[in-house]
């Protein structure tokens, strides 16, 4: 069942006076991602609850009923996970900034990570920070194979060319837009890759032998189409 928040009008003559540092904030996010076990969000703006037939109640209200309401139930393994999380995200946005413009989401999540106090009304940089926990998560366990096998700067082939390449993948998201698979993954020889595939079949954290051919070199990593598993 939906739960409904009705929305709370902020006027000249209100104002939020509860004030949370950025510790408690982060600490917060990182106790919602650990009641959840993921990052949950609505279905539908103005609710609570995941859906009409999930009941649990998504990560950025826990995380708000934690910094405001209840702060006591926040662990120390928490405010760790939090500040280790603040910290990545702001090195990594601070690298980035090096190689490339910003985007607007990457903006506001420095604008977020940058902040050392919060009130209720900055809904929309908590909500961020809400699902940056498993964000980090993701990360580091990337970052943890990549160096598994050892990266390196370059590209699998040559623009046009059709070659076979064996890879770990790194993530596989659902493109609706495509109606298939974005995959990314890391060469057995170092190389970042990227491509588009329809098959259920393969995993995040598989090894997977596949021929395509190369589209485009972008940012050190070969952009795929034509994309087959191999046999």
């Amino acid at each position: 069942m939906l739960s409904y928040m009705a929305g709370t009008k902020i006027t000249a003559d209100v104002q939020d006076l509860s004030i949370v540092r950025a510790n408690v904030a982060w600490a917060a996010a990182a106790y919602a991602q650990r009641v959840n076990g993921a990052y949950l969000k609505p279905e539908r703006n103005g609710y609570k609850t995941v859906s009409e037939d999930d009941d649990r109640v998504a990560n950025k209200f826990i995380m708000k009923e934690a910094m405001f309401d209840t702060p006591t139930v926040l662990t120390e393994e928490d405010y760790a996970v939090g500040e280790a999380a603040r910290d990545y995200h702001s090195k990594k946005l601070m690298m980035t900034t090096f190689s490339r413009e910003l985007s607007d989401f990457e903006r506001t999540l420095t604008r977020a990570v940058g902040m050392d106090v919060f009130t209720e009304s900055d809904r929309y940089e908590l909500a961020i920070i809400a699902s940056q926990i498993q964000s980090y998560n993701t990360s580091v366990q990337e970052d943890q194979a990549v160096a598994g096998i050892g990266e390196v700067r370059g590209y699998v082939a040559g623009v046009g060319e059709r070659v076979g390449f064996e890879c770990l993948i790194l993530s596989k998201r659902y493109n609706y837009n495509y109606n298939t698979y974005s995959v990314r993954g890391i060469t057995l020889d170092g190389y970042r890759v990227q491509f588009f595939l329809r098959d259920d079949a393969i995993a995040k954290g598989q090894t997977v032998e596949f021929k395509g051919t190369v589209k485009k070199h972008l940012d050190n990593i070969t952009i795929f189409n034509r994309v087959k598993k191999g046999n």
